[in-house]
């Protein structure tokens, strides 16, 4: 099913397999009664369990005691705080106004610093005087060449972004290759060291394949390397090379015939007077490689990369390049004939007295062709910023390393390739470095190819790093808010500012220290390192071999490393005792760290012990260790902060010295340290899982009693008192822990029954057994449940069980319509956060084919959200994403009952599922169209809601049922209004309609309406990074709803849509025609002629849409078009 061309792409989903199902009644709410644990626990604890019934009534908030005080404390902390402001606004005005004003500065101008040059913050390209989408360069679709359309040559322009890769083209002519043997003089390696080249024979280069047979003639070798040889005076025919490996070696006097080149590669290597006849490079590689005087005729060059490439007077006949790309080329006194360059490209190129016939290019590029007159040799480096590639002389390859903030403030447009010839409206070549024919697009006669290109140049004197301009006004924002708790809390709290921003400082002062010590480039790579440092999975382990690789000293990177653990250490110990004052959050703390003393106290050993596995670890880089975990893992069992502290800088100067150390004597280190890391490893978590143990049944058991609990500590697993972090699952899906990852695919009568338990369960297990960080996390929380698995075939309540996850520990979502458009790539990223994730989806309009990536790490449920029961599978979720709706806009001009029932009492089943289930939180897809025709484009949350189609009421309907279920549920809801979405797996829309109609008639596209429906359109990974940036407790409180827009930032009309639906089928001469459509031109009643929202509110959090909707329309085109039936 799909929308019309008209321009709606609506949130898409799937509520029931039948376009129009008739309603049926509600059955009999057995699904609660069936998910309870067959085996109840019995202990009796304080803990409250909340048990679900089909006849259960409405309950009531329950405010323990202890949540009381927190919310007690929190609301003096802020009354004390408003006093404190008052107090400070009578006594010490000047000083408070003068802090936020300094404030204010440092804040809006805090990695802005581009704004003062007027560029935009985001790093997104600025010209003076155009849009900044303009800088985005295109090819030309005839001749290749790049343009940059809205420029001229001469345009000033500035750029502001962050580098992505930067790379030197310096002299290609002289000092890179073999040098061949002159008068009594032999061939000498390339560079200064002059070492002379052995004398290479045909005997080395085809060793001998058996000792029994010597006298086997066979040209074949395989897995060779060659380095300083000169091979000399040879003819070979039918040679085959694979995976031979040529460094500083020459070719001279040479022929090979019928010959094959198989993942080779050659590094400074000279062929000098070399023919090659009926021969083939297969995925080679040149690195600094000189054809002197080369013959090649019938040849074929595929899968290669040619990278600085230098011909001298060599002719090139019935050769054929193919998906070959070659890079920093000059090609002198050389010919081209008869030959193809296919699915290719060549990128700075220089070309002298190069004389072109018959050669053909078929989707290829040749691009910064800087052949202009006196041009002998590059001097140019070339900058990245995203999209657009700037050209400065000289080199600047060392100044700044990738990820640096650059900003040029007098770049230029300029022309490049004029030498290799224009075309003229006659045909032919005009006179240049390129001579004859020229390059010629295939089936286009004498016509030439234009090799004209614009391209950005910009002196390195222009060039400046943004990173001091945030530096600077980072420093002017601390110093507002240090003026700003001064004004308002005196000397105490500025010393406690102090206490907190210490180890900043700190930090910051020794950067400026290794700023001052070392080359920009090496300081730049290094900051980034230390960044890196602080990103799971990153660790040591990664960052000092990765700054080693990068030229920074290893020993700096080792004491780098080690200062970063200990200023974290010295952070987290000094100001540990703040993270207990936060509310509910310190509480938890404080029963881990009162408990922990207790232990301490009893078993003083423990205390040793754990100083010792605090410093391996910190010292060992493995997965989730370091100084945060240390520190945070040692205070919280009771070690006194100046131990913990120790621990941590001891673990943090060992492991850095010692795996720098490993790097620059070799991994003999390593080696030898493995059987000693995989020892501490066991060692540690063994203790661990003492104290885990102790931790949970301290107050059950005595210290005699210890060594006897330990030894029969599997029997109590899963018996635990106070339970785990999680919640209850019901039967479907608690007994998938059993059963594994294995993947099911369902057809016909299943009859509800699908898997058995696999494998003897011998103990009732829970969800988290043996986890000990869980553990800890779940003292925070108050009401805690077990469960038990049950070793008996498994009964579906109600739906399919189509594929199943193994049972884990992760934070449980469920996704509904998750097997749809956008459903399924939501899954895709909730898969790849590494959370457990089960889907409801009945595949009216969704594919199984959606969720390939995804289906062995998911619980999928092919089940009717309007009919059958679902309640069940809600339960232990934290968050509902509710997709499921109707995707078909115009389906409710002639049948708006089913919107009503897909989209709006779906929606009801739902949030009342969630009330069984003990659900809070949900994420719901709604529309634009619920604004209907706005009054205010771009359209913000504010608007007016007046839908005019049934589509949009029904989604307007749906928020407003969230919004009443949160106020009386004390649910949390988050409505997302989505401009049009597309991208891959799009299904229905405009798009998908315009390259169906176009596959089937190439030269005629009919388009609804008149041709002037204007409309935001935005890429699905934008919507999906939109929907997950922020949870639903960090944008709405309890009890309420938050409606965010989300969109692209610009808007398109229906023949630019159509225009990059063609460009992306690579069609011409297409011919548009319009339906006139209804209403003033409108597609069709209902709807939306103009269309952009204001995504403002959404960005202030942090989200940035990446495609424009050209860009998302273009690439969801070529995807539908490959991936079309």
């Amino acid at each position: 099913m799909g929308c019309k061309n008209g321009l709606d792409e609506p949130s898409c989903a799937q509520a029931s397999k039948k376009s129009t199902p008739k309603k049926s009644p509600a059955k009999k709410n057995t699904t609660a009664k069936k998910t309870q644990p067959k085996k109840a626990v019995a202990k009796n604890t304080s803990t409250k369990q909340t048990k679900l019934q089909g006849n259960q009534k409405k309950g009531k908030l329950t405010v323990s005691q202890r949540e009381r005080d927190e919310i007690d404390a929190v609301m003096d902390t802020l009354w004390a705080f408003v006093g404190a402001l008052k107090n400070s606004w009578k006594n010490t005005r000047p000083i408070l106004l003068a802090g936020i004003f300094i404030g204010l500065i440092g804040v809006t101008f805090s990695g802005y610093g581009q704004e003062l040059v007027g560029v935009e913050q985001s790093g997104i390209w600025y010209a003076i005087t155009e849009n900044p989408e303009d800088l985005e360069a295109s090819f030309d679709p005839v001749f290749n060449n790049r343009q940059y359309i809205e420029y001229s040559s001469g345009d000033e322009i500035r750029i502001e972004g962050k580098l992505t890769d930067i790379r030197y083209y310096g002299d290609i002519e002289d000092g890179l290759y073999p040098i061949p043997p002159s008068g009594l003089d032999p061939a000498v390696a390339p560079g200064d060291s002059f070492k002379i080249l052995q004398p290479g024979t045909t005997d080395s280069l085809f060793p001998v394949l058996s000792e029994n047979n010597s006298e086997m003639n066979i040209n074949f070798a395989s897995g060779l390397e060659f380095q300083r040889v000169h091979f000399n005076n040879t003819d070979l025919t039918a040679a085959v090379f694979t995976n031979v490996k040529f460094t500083d070696v020459l070719f001279s006097d040479y022929s090979f015939t019928d010959s094959f080149f198989i993942d080779c590669s050659f590094e400074r290597v000279t062929f000098a007077d070399v023919d090659f006849s009926k021969s083939v490079m297969s995925n080679v590689t040149f690195d600094a490689v000189l054809f002197n005087n080369v013959t090649m005729d019938s040849n074929r060059i595929e899968k290669s990369i040619l990278d600085t490439f230098l011909v001298r007077s060599s002719t090139f006949n019935s050769v054929t390049f193919d998906k070959t790309e070659i890079t920093g080329t000059k090609w002198s006194q050389s010919a081209l004939i008869d030959g193809i360059f296919q699915r290719s490209s060549m990128d700075v190129v220089i070309f002298r007295d190069l004389e072109v016939n018959d050669f053909y290019l078929i989707d290829s590029k040749i691009n910064y062709n800087f052949d202009v007159p006196l041009t002998s040799t590059f001097d140019h480096t070339f900058i990245e910023l995203g999209e657009a590639t700037v050209v400065v002389g000289g080199n600047v390859e060392n100044e700044y390393a990738a990820g640096a903030h650059l900003y040029f403030g007098n770049a230029k447009v300029k022309m490049g390739g004029l030498a290799a010839g224009t075309a003229p409206t006659y045909g032919g070549w005009e006179p240049g470095s390129v001579t004859g024919q020229g390059f010629q697009k295939l089936n286009s006669g004498n016509l030439s190819v234009n090799l004209n290109y614009e391209y950005i140049y910009s002196d390195s004197k222009d060039v400046d790093i943004t990173f001091w301009w945030n530096i600077a006004f980072d420093c002017i924002a601390v110093l507002g808010l240090g003026i700003l708790i001064y004004a308002i809390g005196g000397p105490s709290a500025m010393l406690g500012l102090f206490k907190f921003l210490s180890p900043f400082i700190m930090t910051g002062a020794f950067f400026v220290v290794m700023f001052l010590s070392m080359g920009q480039r090496e300081f730049l790579i290094l900051s980034q390192l230390m960044l890196v440092y602080f990103v799971p999975p990153f660790g040591k382990g990664t960052v000092v071999p990765l700054g080693i690789a990068g030229g920074v000293d290893p020993w700096a990177i080792a004491i780098c490393t080690a200062f970063v653990d200990i200023a974290v250490g010295v952070f987290l110990t000094w100001n540990f005792d703040l993270a207990k004052k936060i509310p509910f959050i310190g509480s938890g703390i404080n029963r881990i760290q009162i408990k922990g003393k207790a232990m301490l106290k009893d078993l003083p050993w423990l205390e040793r012990a754990s100083f010792v596995g605090i410093v391996v670890f910190v010292m060992f880089p493995f997965q989730g260790s370091g100084a945060v975990g240390g520190t945070i893992l040692g205070r919280a069992i009771g070690l006194s902060p100046n131990r913990n502290l120790s621990a941590v800088a001891i673990g943090a100067i060992s492991g850095s010295l010692i795996l720098s150390a490993s790097v620059v004597y070799g991994l003999g280190v390593l080696a030898i340290l493995a059987p000693l890391q995989i020892a501490v490893t066991v060692m540690f978590i063994g203790l661990c899982l003492v104290i885990y143990y102790l931790y949970q049944h301290w107050e059950e058991i005595k210290l005699e009693d210890v060594s006897q609990t330990i030894g029969d500590v599997s029997q109590t697993l899963g018996l635990h008192k106070e339970g785990l972090i999680g919640a209850p699952i019901n039967a479907s899906v608690g007994a998938l822990g059993t059963a594994g990852g294995t993947v099911l695919k369902v057809t016909g009568d299943t009859s509800r029954t699908v898997l058995g338990a696999v494998g003897k369960t011998s103990k009732n297990i829970t969800k988290t057994t043996g986890d000990f960080i869980g553990s800890l996390a779940g003292s925070f929380a108050d009401d805690k449940t077990d469960y038990a698995d049950s070793t008996k075939p498994t009964e579906l309540d109600s739906g399919v069980l189509v594929s199943m996850a193994e049972q884990n520990t992760k934070r449980r979502v469920v996704v509904t319509g998750g097997a749809g458009f956008i459903g399924s790539h939501l899954v895709d990223r909730l898969v790849k956060r590494d959370e457990e994730v089960v889907v409801l989806d009945n595949f009216s309009s969704g594919q199984l084919e959606f969720l390939e990536e995804s289906i062995e790490n998911i619980t999928l449920i092919d089940i009717d959200l309007l009919n059958e029961d679902f309640a069940g599978y809600l339960e232990g979720a934290k968050i509902i994403y509710h997709l499921a709706a109707n995707p078909e806009v115009q389906l409710g001009i002639t049948k708006p009952e089913v919107m009503q029932e897909q989209n709006v009492d779906v929606t009801k089943r739902v949030l009342e599922a969630m009330k069984l289930a003990g659900c809070e939180n949900i994420v719901f897809t709604s529309t634009s169209t619920v604004y209907g025709d706005a009054e205010k484009i771009p359209t913000p949350e504010t608007a007016e809601l007046k839908p005019i189609s049934a589509y949009g009421t029904s989604k307007l309907d749906a928020e407003k049922l969230i919004e009443k279920y949160c106020k009386e549920n004390n649910f949390r809801g988050v409505s997302y209004r989505f401009a049009n979405c597309v991208g891959p797996r799009s299904n229905h829309g405009v798009t998908f309609d315009f390259v169906n109609k176009l596959r089937k008639d190439n030269n005629n596209l009919e388009i609804l309406g008149d041709g002037k429906q204007k409309k935001s359109y935005f890429h699905v990974e934008d919507c999906i990074s939109g929907m997950l940036n922020m949870a639903p407790g960090e944008l709405c409180e309890k009890g309420e709803m938050a409606a965010l827009n989300v969109g692209s930032k610009d808007a398109i009309d229906v023949i630019t849509l159509a225009d990059q639906v063609c460009k992306a089928m690579k069609l011409d001469d297409v011919e548009y025609s319009f339906t006139g459509g209804v209403d003033g031109g409108r597609g069709w009643k209902g709807d939306v002629k103009f269309m952009r929202l204001d995504i403002k509110e959404l960005m202030k959090h942090g989200w940035t849409p990446q495609y424009t909707s050209r860009r998302a329309i273009k690439e969801t085109a070529i995807w539908l078009h490959k991936n079309s039936d």
